[in-house]
C-alpha cells in the first residue's frame, strides 16, 4: 500500500536511518495532498514528483522498500543535478542518465516495491513507495501518470500541491 511521508533535511540520510528503526514522519500538514505519479515505458518507470511552478528538483533516490527495515536499506538508483527542462520540473525516468549531470548506473535487479524520494530547492524533501508492477498494470491515457487516485496528467499531479500564491 503506497506510503507517504514529509522528511526533513537532510532527508535522504534522515530517512534512511529512521526508516531503518522502524520509524515513520507523518505529514506535518493536516491534509497531505501530495501525489507522486509514475508509468511504464518499456522496462524503465517514469516518475512524475509534483512540483510547485517555482520549484525545481535537485536529487532523487530510489531505495528498496522491502528492506526499509535493513539498518542500511539499499540505494538501488539516484540521480542529481537536473539538466533538462522535464528533470528539473520533477519528470524522472528511473534507470536512466536522461536529464541529470550525475546519476547511478541502472540496478540489476529492480526491486518489487520502490522507495522514491526527492529534494526540491528549499531542502523540502519526500517520499512515494509504489509497486512497479501496479504501474505497468494501470490503464491510463498517453501521458497520463498513474497515482494512487486514478491516472492524472503531470498538470494535475503538480496542481494538487498548496504552491502558496506560486505562478
Amino acid at each position: 500500500m503506497p506510503n507517504r511521508r514529509r522528511v526533513a533535511p537532510p532527508v535522504l540520510l534522515t530517512a534512511t536511518a529512521l526508516l531503518a528503526s522502524g520509524c515513520f514522519l507523518g505529514p506535518s500538514d493536516p491534509v497531505d495532498t501530495t501525489v507522486v505519479g509514475a508509468r511504464a515505458e518499456g522496462q524503465t518507470i517514469v516518475v512524475k514528483i509534483p512540483l510547485c511552478p517555482s520549484d525545481e528538483l535537485r536529487r532523487v533516490e530510489v531505495t528498496d522498500w522491502d528492506k526499509a527495515e535493513d539498518t542500511n536499506p539499499p540505494i538501488v538508483w539516484w540521480a542529481s543535478g537536473p539538466r533538462t527542462a522535464a528533470a528539473k520540473r520533477g519528470v524522472v525516468r528511473l534507470w536512466s542518465a536522461e536529464g541529470f549531470e550525475r546519476h547511478a548506473a541502472r540496478p540489476a535487479v529492480v526491486p518489487r516495491t520502490l522507495d522514491v524520494a526527492y529534494l526540491d530547492p528549499s531542502g523540502e524533501g519526500r517520499d512515494y513507495v509504489f509497486s512497479p508492477r501496479t504501474v505497468a498494470a494501470a490503464k491510463r491515457k498517453p501521458g497520463q501518470f498513474w497515482t494512487e487516485d486514478g491516472p492524472r496528467s503531470a498538470a494535475q499531479i503538480d496542481a494538487r500541491l498548496d504552491c502558496h500564491g506560486s505562478t
